[in-house]
């Protein structure tokens, strides 16, 4: 065992992202609180916590302070590594009188609270075979890996969003030289900007070459994720609707979650880029004449039993 780390944060996908951290870290116990009651229960701070990491808006930075102030005074010399929201100038100046090493902004990089562990505790990285430059940078696929890992021990839900062009729509636009490229690109930077701010800060926007946008949502159901993309579509639509365009008319938006629809990103995505074939298919159906469905109707019941 490597030592003892004291996590301090409201929030259970937090304190996963954390954890695993470590995972590339060394070996380490961890002591979880979530709640302020919990840390004023523990009937002692074991003296040997090797580091501590907090939420200094616990849930209010008043209350983040006190429990700094208590950890200084039952372990003054132990480290701390406050991880938050709260880009605050004060709170930066008054956290230096806490032994505090670092001030991380959430959302942040894995890599970036490992660098800082690191530093702080002396850890040499070649120890644990660490390639310097995966730790500066994270391709997509080792960040979707990293939250379905977070998902799946922490035994939670994660859902994905797609948001893809309608082709043919776009492409009668196109033709009728309603959209140009300078156009388009304008537009996709405006409907990806209102994407994200429809998002929370643990959710990612990824944008694709093909203008496919995906959302990661993180220990997010079913139900969260229809919510997310009804939020999405409000907010895309405000801008659209200013550009005489619909939501509806230029995407398709589907989501799929882990593990009901899929147990990795592979199996998530098949089953969204099913339900978009499925649409396709639909629209393909109606865009029939009523009068065409009705003769394909009575052609159907003359071979019914």
């Amino acid at each position: 065992m490597d030592g003892t780390i004291l996590i301090i944060d409201y929030s259970e996908y937090e304190r996963e992202k954390i954890k695993i951290t470590f995972d590339n870290i060394g070996d380490f116990e961890f002591i979880e609180i979530k709640k302020p009651d919990e840390f004023y229960s523990l009937k002692s701070i074991k003296p040997d916590i090797s580091l501590v990491i907090i939420d200094i808006e616990f849930p209010v930075a008043e209350e983040g302070f006190k429990i700094l102030s208590s950890l200084k005074k039952l372990t003054a010399d132990t480290p701390v590594i406050i991880v938050t929201k709260a880009d605050n100038k004060t709170y930066r100046k008054t956290a230096l009188d806490f032994n505090v090493r670092d001030y991380i902004i959430k959302p942040y990089r894995t890599q970036r609270l490992g660098n800082s562990v690191r530093s702080i505790l002396k850890i040499d990285q070649a120890k644990y075979n660490i390639d310097s430059a995966n730790v500066i940078t994270m391709s997509v696929e080792d960040y979707i890996t990293k939250e379905f890992k977070i998902a799946s021990r922490a035994n939670k839900k994660l859902s994905i969003i797609l948001i893809t062009p309608v082709y043919p729509y776009k492409a009668t636009l196109e033709k009728d030289k309603k959209i140009n490229p300078e156009f388009e690109k304008d537009m996709y930077n405006s409907v990806i900007e209102k994407v994200k701010l429809s998002s929370r800060y643990t959710d990612t926007v990824i944008l694709n070459d093909n203008k496919d946008i995906l959302v990661i949502l993180p220990f997010t159901d079913a139900a969260g994720a229809s919510k997310v993309v009804e939020k999405i579509k409000i907010s895309v639509s405000e801008a659209l609707n200013n550009l005489d365009f619909k939501f509806d008319q230029l995407f398709y938006t589907v989501y799929s979650t882990f593990p009901d629809d899929g147990k990795n990103f592979q199996a998530l995505m098949k089953k969204a880029i099913k339900q978009v074939e499925d649409k396709i298919m639909l629209e393909k159906i109606t865009s029939i004449g009523e009068n065409a469905l009705a003769d394909a109707r009575n052609k159907y019941n003359k071979f019914k039993m």
